[in-house]
């Protein structure tokens, strides 16, 4: 905070340089923050990588228009591939955007995918439109009154296009854009064929679930039936009349979708499927299939590989199905004491965990197998070959192996948990020792070129907002992308506290990472307020060397404006360290985590410069499951006189299965486990003097506000008073509009109210 010394004594001591300088030092405000673009990074756009070079396509926007560029980051040169005013579509007589665009296999043509629309996270469903880049013509793959289109994909001779509408994959011959129904019994409420239901795009990344065979004669396909699972209703109250929305979403202990993998004859329309063992038991083990493809050639023929995990999720194989008779063999079983990650879709799993090499030889699978993750090499018919990479640090991401230049490139924790860098490491001798290839101190987010010669760095640290840069594979900058000068000249102005990277001991003496925030103005013989913000979720991590973006911005407003300290702590359970220390939280989920926010509070409390009086907890989703649980739990009432909980969840049961069951088996078999690890068991256990502020979306098809209202009944049943704010019509980011600066102004002032 910056404040006027009115005293005319203290005011002639002060440089009449320093009082100007001071005077003109810019103040953050909420309306810059959430309510403005004064604070948002520039990105560097990038595209898709070319076949080789440092070469992308991307999509360049011109008022309502949209251009296809190829562009050379090196040279700078730029071609244009699609022109914008080529894009007239006759079907809606109109120009339409690129939301996402996809060469045939021969170069000639491509796929325009536009007027897309959010399914739930991401724009999954639009239409599809074939481009002839010699003549320009756009031409719709099917009709638009038929309705929406997903997942389209050239077949591997570009001869035809398949896709899924209304839950049927269908078929077209490019020849004359004749249409083919491959499937006919997809149906609302009953068999998905090609996509998935909410809980598998959710909790595994699968949204698109059907394949080309590399013959182009079978596509193979994921088929759910969601008859068995139970529909969830949220009403949208700002009608008149409530508008109710309906769909399947199974909490934990309930059923599941029905899930196998089938491969239909594009010629024939034949549909055979495997006995994957998850179809129609009636039993949980085996339970899900989340992720399939094709393999390249293994004596002598493509298979459909998928995944097969056991409800326990503790359990996953790695299945060969012949297109042939239908068999399955088992090639590769992973099993663990607690449960094994292979979610696609968030975190450092993007990439996912099984990647074929171009050798057609082998493929690379990630394990946390030796307590880290790492890197280990099969022939493709199953046979284990090696570990590749080795350590007391985690592999987050696979870039890929140069064989010509005997080099493993992958992005790795070696350096620190809260760092992220790419590094290569040889191929052939397993005894190397990994290279490390980027070198500042920060977070490295690595884009390699396809041939693997060159890589983007998108670059963050604490006091760094996002800067990209093309390198080549070695290290060698090639030149500056993006440097966000004018946000880091903006910045510079105010002055900003900066984290400052600590530990604190958990509850069981183990040294856990954290980070502090102070007041610029800090005077270590005064006493501040402290406020702990909190995820802590499985694998997670809010101790990072990485632009903390507006929510930093915000804590350096709470920090400077209202003379408080904030300190954030990575409890056991969270991410970046061994399988260990990420899994013993298992089946009780909220209660370690807790208790360790809580001994963490009470270290920092003894710091001469802190209020032990007033010690304030707040954070989102699994962060606002933690604040009540840090609030209730244990000692959690003699410590935080404060929270904040926003979209939390307040019972696993109220969650979906898939995530849910990972670190918490099913309910069935935990009943304790769920009891304890409830928000809402915890109610009588709110203290008068404690102020707790709860708020949520009414619309969160995440975590349901039904989490909120059971926990609201729970505090008024025993007699607890708190604080409510609901946002009609909002998902769990609470957004749009005005919403996120009448949301930061709620908390702001409820903080400096109460702490």
């Amino acid at each position: 905070m910056y404040r006027y010394i009115s005293i005319c004594l203290f005011a002639a001591l002060i440089p009449a340089a320093a009082m100007a300088q001071e005077a003109e030092t810019p103040m953050l405000t909420l309306e810059d923050i959430h309510a403005s673009g004064m604070f948002v990074s520039a990105s560097f756009q990038g595209g898709k990588w070319a076949g080789e070079g440092p070469v992308v396509t991307f999509v360049e926007e011109d008022g309502e228009m949209a251009h296809l560029i190829r562009y050379d980051l090196e040279t700078e040169q730029r071609e244009p591939i699609v022109d914008g005013e080529t894009l007239y579509a006759p079907d809606v007589e109109r120009t339409v955007g690129i939301d996402e665009y996809a060469y045939s296999p021969d170069g000639f043509a491509m796929l325009i995918y536009t007027d897309s629309e959010r399914v739930w996270r991401y724009n999954t469903k639009g239409y599809y439109y074939l481009y002839d880049l010699a003549t320009q013509d756009l031409t719709p793959i099917a009709r638009r009154e038929d309705g929406f289109q997903m997942f389209a994909k050239f077949s591997p001779d570009g001869r035809r296009v398949a896709f899924v509408r209304n839950r049927d994959l269908f078929v077209v011959d490019l020849a004359d854009m004749s249409e083919r129904r491959l499937t006919d019994d997809g149906s609302p409420g009953r068999i998905i064929n090609g996509t998935s239901d909410w809980v598998y795009e959710e909790e595994f990344g699968l949204r698109d679930g059907w394949a080309w065979s590399p013959d182009g004669a079978r596509i193979a396909y994921v088929q759910l039936d969601e008859s068995n699972t139970r529909e969830f209703a949220m009403a949208d109250l700002r009608a008149q009349y409530p508008e109710i929305e309906r769909f399947r979403y199974p909490k934990a202990g309930e059923a599941n979708s029905e899930i196998r993998v089938g491969v239909v004859d594009v010629g024939s329309g034949e549909r055979r499927f495997f006995d994957t063992g998850t179809w129609q038991t009636g039993e949980d083990d085996p339970e899900y299939i989340p992720s399939l493809g094709w393999t390249p050639e293994v004596d002598g023929m493509s298979y459909v590989w998928f995944f097969r995990l056991n409800r326990e999720q503790n359990r996953v194989d790695v299945l060969y199905g012949s297109p042939e008779d239908m068999s399955t063999r088992l090639v590769l079983r992973e099993e663990n004491d607690t449960w094994i990650d292979v979610e696609t879709s968030f975190g450092d799993l993007a990439g996912g965990t099984i990647t074929y090499l171009d050798n057609d030889q082998h493929f690379v699978w990630m394990s946390e197998r030796d307590g880290y993750r790492h890197l280990y090499l099969y022939e493709n018919d199953g046979a284990f070959v090696r570990q590749l990479t080795q350590g007391s640090w985690n592999v987050t991401n696979f870039h890929g192996i140069a064989l010509d230049r005997d080099a493993i490139f992958f992005t790795a924790t070696a350096a620190s948990p809260l760092e992220r860098h790419l590094y290569r490491v040889s191929f052939r001798d397993s005894d190397a020792a990994p290279v490390r290839i980027t070198e500042r101190a920060g977070s490295h987010n690595i884009d390699m070129s396809s041939d693997l010669r060159y890589y983007i760095d998108r670059f963050t640290n604490v006091q760094t907002p996002l800067a990209a840069t093309l390198h080549k594979a070695d290290g060698i900058l090639v030149k500056v992308l993006e440097d966000n000068a004018a946000l880091r000249e903006r910045l510079a102005a105010y002055n900003l506290p900066e984290p400052e990277f600590i530990e604190a001991p958990g509850d069981d003496g183990t040294m856990l990472n954290a980070w502090m925030l102070k007041p610029t103005d800090f005077d270590a013989s005064q006493q501040y307020p402290l406020l702990l913000y909190v995820y802590g979720g499985p694998g997670s991590q809010t101790v990072q060397n990485a632009w903390g973006g507006s929510r930093y911005l915000w804590h350096a407003y709470l920090v400077e404006e209202h003379d408080m300290v904030i300190a954030s702590v990575d409890n056991r359970g969270t991410g970046g360290r061994s399988k260990d220390f990420k899994s013993v939280t298992y089946e009780k989920l909220g209660v370690l985590e807790a208790e360790d926010q809580i001994a963490s509070a009470k270290h920092f409390s003894m710091l001469p410069y802190i209020d032990a009086e007033r010690t304030g907890i707040w954070g989102w989703s699994y962060g606002g499951f933690m604040t009540l649980m840090s609030m209730m739990y244990g000692d959690g009432p003699d410590t935080f006189e404060l929270g904040v909980s926003v979209a939390p969840v307040t019972s696993w049961r109220q969650y979906d299965t898939i995530y849910t069951e990972r670190y918490m088996s099913t309910p069935q078999r935990n009943e304790e486990g769920y009891r304890n690890s409830a928000p809402v068991t915890w109610a009588d256990r709110l203290r008068d003097n404690q102020d707790l502020l709860i708020i949520h979306g009414d619309l969160d098809d995440n975590v349901h506000f039904q989490n909120t209202v059971q926990m609201a009944d729970a505090l008024q049943q025993a007699g607890k008073q708190f604080d409510l704010m609901m946002y009609p019509g909002r998902n769990h980011g609470i957004y749009g509009g005005m919403t996120r600066l009448h949301l930061y102004t709620l908390i702001t002032g409820y903080i400096a109210d109460n702490l």
